[in-house]
């Protein structure tokens, strides 16, 4: 029996399953990507350019010295970046059986490692620290 280019074969079912699984899979990660990165693209420009800074507790603050003429856009921002760290800081902690605090301070430590140069960090002392 002759089989057609178009026929798998027995056996590769599997294998276009699979394929058809990962484009799916990379689809959705590419589609669901678009939004947080562009908040991403937002935060690290403010973050460079002073106006925003990151907290010693995981959360980020329009920086004093930039408090009377940051732009609403900012501070909508700080809102949406506060309230989305707010919730992970708390599912792991519940998660961890761990004070809410303590998690986010230890995300504070990586995110002094991720942020961009030029980044403010404000220390529990009230001082601010450039990256």
């Amino acid at each position: 029996m002759r089989r057609t280019f178009s026929e798998p074969r027995p056996g590769m079912r599997w294998l276009a399953g699979l394929l058809v699984a990962f484009a799916v899979l990379v689809g959705a990660l590419v589609a669901g990507s678009g939004p947080a990165s562009a908040q991403e693209r937002a935060l690290d420009s403010y973050r460079a350019s002073g106006v925003i800074a990151e907290r010693f507790d995981g959360y980020v603050e329009i920086r004093a010295p930039a408090a009377p003429i940051a732009p609403a856009e900012a501070r909508a921002l700080v809102e949406e970046v506060n309230a989305k760290r707010r919730a992970l800081y708390t599912r792991r902690a519940e998660e961890s059986d761990v004070a809410v605090e303590q998690v986010g301070k230890l995300f504070a430590t990586k995110i002094v490692e991720t942020a961009p140069v030029g980044t403010f960090f404000l220390q529990p002392g009230g001082d601010y620290v450039r990256k």
